[in-house]
């Protein structure tokens, strides 16, 4: 569909990227929003951070579960109604967040405000879409989308540093609010009153699958809180945990078979029969855990490089550049017919240069411009690495249930996602405890470089006008502080360690697996003649 039959006759098509621009931006940078802030919602809700946390994790997972059942509403009503409707909703819901501190209606607002979400990128992705030939829509649409998704993380965590630094937390819901209108309004004015976007027939709402949808949220809202409070809690030796991962199962169980019997099922299951979407997801689960989340390098920035959070989102910048180079190098190499595997070895390879580089990092005095390189790979390999694994196993299943795909991918993401996060908690906990520990046994107090440090912190916090009951009290503090610092250091060692011995593996897989196979079917069709 052309740009005329979408939008007014008057509007040129450079002012169409731009209105998508402005519309797609902020809604990516809500993924993210408040990220940087988690101490500062905490505080404000009187939560734990890894509530905060649950929160981000909400708002993904409504996302994840409410993708098939936006579809229907998508295709039922018209679209510029339902935009309007959607940006209405928005607001109010933004609104009661600004309006109360309450952490259980963050919990429901968020959820809602993830399945709302969806209005505005069905909208938008498929308009996206539309920029395209058809024959180039699907890659180029996916590398837009995503390269905006992606890169805006930074601009949000400069946005959280500014409100945070001036303003109560809750401001950041009123800054959601009116970094949206722009773009909005502009997206109203120039679609035609009566454009119609949907590829399929209008379905009568009738028929929506409530029971799957709420079966399929449900468990995947306790499979996050498992994870992400598994540890908290001391995993399987608190009831809780046990119900919920009981719970989980039981759940996901229901809604396996109700999709094995229904005739239009929620999510088809005949996927799984194919061979390169099995791959895909394979790859999309290794991928996130050795991406790993941001927490050891946020670590690693605020307590080795002391960056303040201006900083630290100034330089993820150069993070965001190697996400747009990464999409924009891998669909233009995926169009030109490169063959996949060499674009996931140049991903995979990125991906290990910035371990390998933070290893180097980590034994030296890092400064600002030592960061700028690994950022940059890390950046590049996430874009490449997801961008040519969702093309992959979404044009690796048939057409009729490549939504399916698209829909099990997202499941996959979030949980991979939330699996990562709390598999790097666990780690840090455990290898700081040991590298704790190992200090303790070191430190005597008769150790003369540990007399000479102390003696070092008192003189400096004398020089500074303490007493000497606090100077004692501040050296004591000051050391305990050292080694924390020098714990999560060699925690972040370790940690990027393993993952580049696995990022090997994995490399090495992609490379030798497929010729292995090949050579072994020959092997078997000469002991097999028939």
């Amino acid at each position: 569909m052309s740009n005329n039959t979408v939008f007014k006759s008057w509007v040129p098509n450079w002012l169409v990227l731009v209105v998508i621009f402005l519309a797609l931006v902020p809604i990516a940078s809500v993924l993210g929003i408040y990220m940087s802030g988690i101490n500062s919602a905490a505080s404000y809700y009187g939560a734990d951070p890894t509530d905060i946390q649950y929160s981000v994790i909400i708002f993904y997972l409504a996302i994840a579960s409410a993708f098939p059942l936006e579809r229907r509403f998508f295709d039922y009503f018209a679209p510029k109604p339902y935009f309007v409707v959607c940006a209405i909703i928005y607001v109010v819901l933004n609104l009661i967040l600004y309006s109360t501190n309450s952490i259980a209606i963050l919990f429901i607002i968020r959820f809602l405000g993830g399945m709302l979400s969806l209005g505005f990128i069905g909208v938008i992705f498929t308009l996206i879409f539309r920029q395209f030939s058809q024959q180039r829509s699907r890659v180029l649409g996916y590398a837009t989308f995503y390269g905006a998704l992606f890169s805006t993380m930074p601009l949000a965590q400069i946005l959280d540093a500014y409100v945070f630094s001036y303003y109560d937390f809750n401001v950041i819901f009123l800054i959601k609010i009116f970094m949206v209108i722009p773009g909005f309004l502009l997206l109203l004015i120039i679609l035609k009153r009566n454009v119609n976007l949907r590829n399929t027939k209008r379905i009568p709402l009738y028929s929506v699958d409530w029971a799957s949808f709420v079966l399929y949220a449900s468990a995947l809202m306790l499979l996050a809180y498992v994870l992400l409070y598994g540890l908290y809690y001391q995993w399987y030796s608190s009831g809780r945990i046990l119900i919920c991962s009981i719970a989980f199962v039981f759940l996901m169980l229901l809604f396996v078979f109700r999709q094995l019997k229904l005739k239009r099922p929620y999510i088809d299951f005949s996927l799984y029969k194919h061979r390169n979407f099995r791959i895909g997801m394979l790859l999309l689960i290794v991928f996130y855990f050795c991406k790993g989340d941001m927490s050891v390098i946020n670590g690693f920035l605020n307590n080795n490089v002391n960056l303040d959070v201006y900083h630290k989102g100034y330089i993820m910048l150069f993070n965001a550049l190697g996400i747009i180079a990464g999409v924009g190098l891998t669909a233009r190499f995926i169009l030109t017919g490169t063959n996949i595997r060499l674009i996931w070895v140049t991903g995979f390879l990125a991906l290990l240069g910035f371990h390998v580089y933070m290893l180097l990092l980590l034994g030296n005095q890092a400064e600002l411009s030592d960061l700028i390189i690994p950022l940059f790979l890390q950046g590049f390999s996430n874009g490449t690495l997801l961008l040519s694994i969702v093309i992959f196993y979404v044009t690796g299943v048939p057409s009729a249930i490549a939504f399916s795909a698209s829909v099990s991918g997202v499941a996959f993401r979030f949980s991979s996602f939330t699996a990562s996060m709390a598999l790097v908690s666990y780690m840090g906990l455990n290898r700081q405890k040991i590298h704790a520990s190992a200090f303790a046994n070191q430190i005597q107090q008769t150790n003369d470089l540990v007399g000479a440090r102390i003696s070092g912190y008192k003189e400096a916090l004398l020089n500074q006008g303490a007493s000497a009951f606090q100077a004692n009290a501040g050296a004591s503090k000051m050391l305990g502080q050292a080694l924390n610092n020098q714990s999560n250091l060699l925690f972040a060692r370790d940690y990027y360690l393993y993952v580049s011995v696995v990022i090997v593996a994995v490399i090495l897989a992609i490379i030798l697996i497929p010729n292995f196979h090949y050579h072994m079917r020959k092997i078997g069709a000469k002991l097999i003649p028939f």
